[in-house]
C-alpha cells in the first residue's frame, strides 16, 4: 500500500513538473537605463594667434546623470544672478567670455527596477528668464556682446518607452518669446524662418548655416537625435536650442581673435537596453509534459 502511494506521488510530481516546464517557457525581459539634463551647457574656447588664451565650460544646474536598474527620480535647481567666465586679452582688453542669467531646472526619471516588462526613461530640463551673452567686452572698450540669447521659457524632454523589440523615442523642445542680439542689433527671427511653428517644436532639426550671415555661426533648433536601430537599444537626445561656434571671428568685439565650441540651451536624454531572456521552445516543452504524464500514468498502474 505504501508503496502505491509513493508511486502515484511520484506520478503527479511527474505531471506538475511538466506543467512548469511550461509556465517558465514565457519571454521575460531585464532592462537597464540611462538619462541625463542640464538646462544651459557652455563649452567655449577664444584663441588669438592659434593660441587658446581663454575657456568658459559649465553646466546649469549641475548636470544630472543617472542609471538603473534602480528606479530614480532626481532633479536640481540652480539661480544665476551672474554666472560669467572672464579674461583679460593682451593685457589691455577686459572680457566676460560667457555670462547669463537665469533660473536652470533639471530633472530625470526612470522606473527601471531590474524586472520584466515595459519601462519609461525620461529626461527634462528648463529655463526661465533667460539672458545669456558670449564674448561681452568691458574694459576699456565697453561693447555690446558678441551675441545675445534671451527667453522668458525654454524646454527640452526625452523619453524612451517600451520592451525588447517595442522601443519608441519621443522628443520635443518649446521655446517662448525668443530675441537674439548680434552685437547688439536685434536679429529678424523671422526673416531667418524662425516662425511661431518651428519656436513651439513643430519642425524638428531647424539648423540655419552661418547664422545672420556670421561665418562658422550654426544655430540648430529643437535638435533630435535618436538612435532605435536594434531590437534591444533605444535613445532620444534633444537640445532645445543649440549655438555651434567654428572660427567665429572677434574682430567686431575688440579682439583679433577667433571663437569655438558650442552653447546648449535645454539638454536632455534617455537611454533603455534590453536583453530577452532565453523561452523554453513550446514544443519542447509539451514534449516534456507528454512525457512526464505517461511516466505517471504508467507509474499509477504499477
Amino acid at each position: 500500500m505504501m508503496n502505491r502511494l509513493m508511486k502515484k506521488s511520484a506520478g503527479y510530481c511527474g505531471l506538475v513538473l511538466g506543467f512548469t516546464m511550461i509556465a517558465t517557457g514565457a519571454q521575460a525581459t531585464v532592462i537597464t537605463s540611462e538619462s541625463n539634463a542640464y538646462a544651459l551647457g557652455v563649452d567655449l574656447s577664444v584663441e588669438v594667434n592659434t593660441v587658446a588664451v581663454a575657456q568658459a565650460s559649465l553646466t546649469l544646474p549641475s548636470m544630472l546623470q543617472q542609471t538603473a536598474p534602480g528606479a530614480y527620480d532626481m532633479s536640481n535647481t540652480a539661480i544665476s544672478v551672474d554666472a560669467s567666465v572672464g579674461a583679460t586679452f593682451a593685457g589691455l582688453q577686459d572680457a566676460d567670455v560667457f555670462a547669463s542669467t537665469g533660473v536652470f531646472n533639471g530633472q530625470i526619471t526612470s522606473d527601471v527596477d531590474g524586472g520584466n516588462g515595459s519601462r519609461m526613461t525620461t529626461g527634462y530640463s528648463e529655463v526661465n528668464g533667460l539672458g545669456s551673452n558670449v564674448f561681452d567686452t568691458t574694459f576699456p572698450l565697453d561693447l555690446s556682446a558678441l551675441l545675445s540669447v534671451n527667453s522668458t521659457t525654454l524646454n527640452s524632454y526625452s523619453e524612451v518607452s517600451g520592451d525588447w523589440g517595442s522601443f519608441t523615442a519621443v522628443g520635443s523642445s518649446i521655446i517662448e518669446d525668443l530675441s537674439i542680439f548680434f552685437l547688439g542689433s536685434q536679429v529678424d527671427l523671422l526673416s531667418e524662418g524662425i516662425t511661431a511653428d518651428v519656436l513651439a517644436g513643430a519642425t524638428p532639426n531647424f539648423q540655419l548655416i552661418d547664422f545672420n550671415g556670421i561665418a562658422g555661426l550654426d544655430l540648430i533648433l529643437n535638435e533630435q537625435n535618436s538612435t532605435c536601430s536594434m531590437s534591444g537599444f533605444c535613445s532620444m537626445e534633444v537640445n532645445a536650442l543649440r549655438f555651434a561656434f567654428e572660427g567665429v571671428s572677434l574682430l567686431d568685439a575688440g579682439i583679433d581673435g577667433l571663437i569655438n565650441g558650442e552653447l546648449i540651451i535645454g539638454h536632455s536624454y534617455a537611454e533603455m537596453t534590453s536583453m530577452p531572456t532565453a523561452p523554453v521552445n513550446a514544443p519542447a516543452a509539451l514534449g516534456m509534459l507528454l512525457m512526464a504524464t505517461a511516466i505517471s500514468v504508467m507509474r499509477a498502474r504499477r
